[in-house]
C-alpha cells in the first residue's frame, strides 16, 4: 500500500450488545413512566363537582376559593387541596348522648353494684347521674338527641370541621339545660292520662312542638354567638328529634300511675256507659208513660163529652130560646132528668121541709114503656 491510498474501515459497526439494549428499553419505559405520572400528578386536582356538593380549593392552608357545581381545575397537589363538602341542601345528622359509665346507680338503674368504698360510690353515682336534666316542676329526664344541620358558610366549616362535633353536643346540652328547667315533664312526653284526653292530647302536643322549637332556636343562637366570636363552625341546625329516658325507678312509678289512670279512665267509661244506657231506658219508660196518660186523658175527655152531651145541649137550647122561654126549658130538661132518676129508685117517699109530714108515700112510678106496633094503630 502507497501513502496516498485511502484507509480502509469497517463498512457496517459492531452491533450493540443485549445489555446495552435492555438497559436503553428501561431508560425509555420509565421516562413513559415519568411522564404518565407527570400528567397525572398535574391533571390530579382537575375535578368535577356534583350538583349536591360545593368544593373548597386550599393552597398551602388557606382558602382561597369555593366552587359550585361543574368542573374545577386546581394546582397539583401539594401545592392545593380540595375538599368537597355537602352543598346547603343537604342535611348531615350528629347523634348526641350522654353515655353512663358502666358503675349502675339505685337513682339511675335497677340493678345497684355494692361496693365498700363509699367515696368511689358516690363519684361513680354523680357521673351516672350527670346525663339527666332537672326539669321546671322537680322531675328529671335524659335527652337523647339527633341533630340534623347544613352547612350555610363552608369556608368556617372547613376551619373549624374537626371541632364541629364536640361543639355541637356542648352546645346542644347547655341549650337543653335552659330549656329542661323552663318546662314540667309532661312536656317531654306521657306521664299521666288527663281526663279530657281530647282536648288536653291537643294542647300538649303543642306543648312538645313548641319546647323543640325552642330547644332549636336556643341552639341556634348560640352557634350564631360563637359566630360573633371568631369561632364560627358554619353550620344550621335544621331539625331535632329528641327520645326523652326518664330514670328506670321514675320510670316505673310514671308506668304505674299511667296504668292506675288508664284502669280509672276505663271504670269512667264503663260507668258512663251504664250512666248512658240506664238514662236512655228511662226516657224510653218516660215516653211510654207519657203517652199511656195522654191516650187516657183523651179517653176521658170524650167520656166526660159523652156524659155532659145532653147538659151541654139543654144549655145551647136554653141559649138560643127566647127570654119568656129560657124557664121553661129548663124545666123541661130537669123533669126529663128527675124521671130517668126516679125510674132507677125502688120506693120514694116525699117529706115536706120544716113539718117532717110524708106528702109521697108509695112506690116510684114506672115510666111508661114505648108502645109496641099493635098497641101503637090501637
Amino acid at each position: 500500500m502507497t501513502p496516498d491510498s485511502p484507509v480502509l474501515s469497517d463498512v457496517n459497526p459492531p452491533a450493540d450488545g443485549a445489555l446495552e439494549q435492555s438497559v436503553r428499553l428501561a431508560f425509555t419505559v420509565l421516562s413513559g413512566i415519568t411522564i404518565l405520572l407527570g400528567l397525572i400528578w398535574l391533571t390530579g386536582n382537575i375535578r368535577s363537582v356534583p350538583a349536591d356538593s360545593n368544593a373548597i380549593v386550599v393552597r398551602y392552608g388557606k382558602i382561597v376559593s369555593v366552587r359550585q357545581s361543574g368542573l374545577v381545575a386546581a394546582l397539583p397537589k401539594p401545592f392545593e387541596n380540595v375538599y368537597f363538602l355537602p352543598a346547603r341542601d343537604k342535611q348531615l345528622s350528629l347523634h348526641v348522648t350522654r353515655d353512663n359509665t358502666d358503675y349502675n346507680s339505685d337513682e339511675t338503674d335497677l340493678e345497684l353494684q355494692e361496693s365498700d368504698d363509699f367515696y368511689h360510690m358516690e363519684k361513680s353515682r354523680d357521673a351516672a347521674n350527670s346525663s339527666y336534666l332537672l326539669t321546671g316542676d322537680g322531675n328529671v329526664v335524659r335527652l337523647d338527641a339527633t341533630l340534623f344541620y347544613r352547612i350555610v358558610r363552608p369556608v368556617s366549616y372547613v376551619q373549624a370541621r374537626s371541632h364541629v362535633p364536640a361543639a355541637l353536643r356542648r352546645l346542644f346540652y347547655a341549650a337543653a339545660t335552659d330549656v329542661a328547667a323552663s318546662h314540667p315533664v309532661e312536656d317531654f312526653l306521657v306521664v299521666h292520662t288527663p281526663l279530657n284526653a281530647t282536648d288536653a292530647d291537643e294542647a300538649l302536643s303543642i306543648r312538645r312542638t313548641a319546647l323543640r322549637e325552642q330547644l332549636l332556636s336556643a341552639v341556634n343562637a348560640r352557634l350564631a354567638a360563637l359566630r360573633g366570636r371568631y369561632a364560627d363552625p358554619g353550620i344550621e341546625i335544621a331539625r331535632i328529634d329528641l327520645m326523652v329516658v326518664l330514670p328506670p325507678r321514675a320510670k316505673q312509678a310514671f308506668d304505674q300511675v299511667l296504668t292506675a289512670e288508664q284502669a280509672a279512665a276505663q271504670n269512667i267509661a264503663s260507668a258512663r256507659t251504664d250512666a248512658e244506657r240506664i238514662l236512655q231506658e228511662a226516657g224510653r219508660e218516660r215516653d211510654r208513660i207519657t203517652a199511656d196518660a195522654t191516650a187516657t186523658a183523651v179517653e176521658m175527655v170524650r167520656q166526660a163529652a159523652g156524659q155532659t152531651a145532653g147538659i151541654t145541649a139543654v144549655e145551647s137550647a136554653a141559649r138560643n130560646a127566647p127570654a119568656n122561654a129560657r124557664n121553661a126549658v129548663a124545666i123541661q130538661a130537669w123533669r126529663g132528668k128527675v124521671t130517668e132518676v126516679f125510674a132507677k129508685a125502688g120506693q120514694i117517699t116525699g117529706i115536706a121541709p120544716d113539718t117532717g109530714q110524708i106528702i109521697l108515700p108509695g112506690p116510684a112510678l114506672t115510666p111508661p114503656s114505648a108502645p109496641q106496633d099493635g098497641e101503637a094503630s090501637q
